[in-house]
């Protein structure tokens, strides 16, 4: 285990050394700089404000200064906000973030599972139909749409609910609402088809041979290898969640880190960008080895020994 782990922590320096070459690389590929979109600043000026951020160094100097301080988890200054660094921000707006993912997740999660299962047991029924009518219309119907509608319904035509703002509990509903219903729809479809695959194996018609019941050929037999897709997927989504999304904390003027990132493209903050990008990778490598260790306790069989090219 402890040479797994080593492997795997090897494996993720590695990736994310890759990934802040590439982005460095990529946002410096991009005329212009983060202060190019500044009124007319007097050479002078701009010369000073380059100097302070070591921007008028050769392009190599920049990138070795960088991946240096990142090893030590020093991510730099903000360009855009004087006076605040990129660790700052992210301690700031990830919390925000994180407390609305993880309502998002266990939504996602508890909701799509019971119902997937509640599908596949009824299949072919009214009620299969209604809970894949109502998948397709998560799946298919962008997060804004649904974000409107619920803003429309529960803060304006029945106004039980605010609208936007991040001042208390009440305010996490309808955003945590708007963010889970893509990934509900997603694993209650993934669920129902795991289950029905499963419920058509031998080991569950050995099962009902013996003359297991009803809730125990879906709850202990079927569900058990059925959730290996859905665990599956819950490592990237729940890194998707916890660090934001731009759509729904735009919409419900959260100040949280998705918003964060997607205005520092705007702004070509450099240093913000290439900060949240690691921060982002760095989560969905941790997911997704959360992931790859709670698979042996779903399923025996897989070992991780066998998994020795991961």
């Amino acid at each position: 285990m402890i040479i797994y782990l080593l492997k795997r922590i090897a494996g993720a320096a590695v990736v994310l050394w890759a990934i802040i070459t590439i982005t460095f690389g990529l946002m410096h590929a991009i005329p212009g700089g983060p202060f190019t979109q500044e009124k007319k600043l007097p050479p002078a000026v701009m010369e000073n404000i380059e100097a302070r951020y070591h921007l008028n160094d050769p392009l190599w100097k920049q990138y070795a200064d960088y991946v240096g301080r990142a090893a030590v988890l020093d991510l730099g200054p903000s360009y855009k906000y004087p006076g605040r660094t990129v660790n700052d921000i992210i301690a700031e707006t990830f919390p925000v973030s994180a407390a609305l993912g993880c309502i998002s997740l266990c939504l996602a999660v508890g909701v799509g599972v019971a119902a997937g299962l509640a599908a596949a047991w009824h299949k072919n029924r009214w009620l299969d139909y209604a809970l894949m009518l109502g998948a397709t219309f998560g799946v298919s119907v962008p997060s804004f749409i649904i974000a409107a509608l619920l803003v429309q319904l529960f803060a304006f035509t029945w106004p039980v609910l605010p609208a936007a703002m991040w001042k208390g509990p009440s305010y996490v509903i309808l955003p945590a609402l708007a963010l889970a219903a893509h990934p509900t729809a997603f694993v209650m479809r993934l669920t129902r088809s795991s289950v029905l695959d499963a419920l058509g194996q031998d080991y569950i018609r050995t099962a009902r041979s013996r003359g297991a019941g009803k809730y125990s050929l879906l709850c202990r037999h079927a569900l058990r290898n059925a959730l290996l897709p859905v665990v599956s997927y819950i490592g990237p989504l729940a890194a998707a969640l916890l660090t934001g999304s731009f759509i729904v904390e735009s919409m419900f003027a959260i100040p949280g880190l998705g918003r964060h990132f997607v205005t520092s493209i705007y702004n070509r903050d450099y240093t913000v960008i290439l900060g949240i990008t690691i921060f982002y990778s760095f989560l969905i490598m941790l997911m997704n080895l959360l992931v790859d260790l709670v698979y042996p306790l779903l399923d025996p069989r897989i070992a991780l020994k066998s998994r020795k090219g991961e």
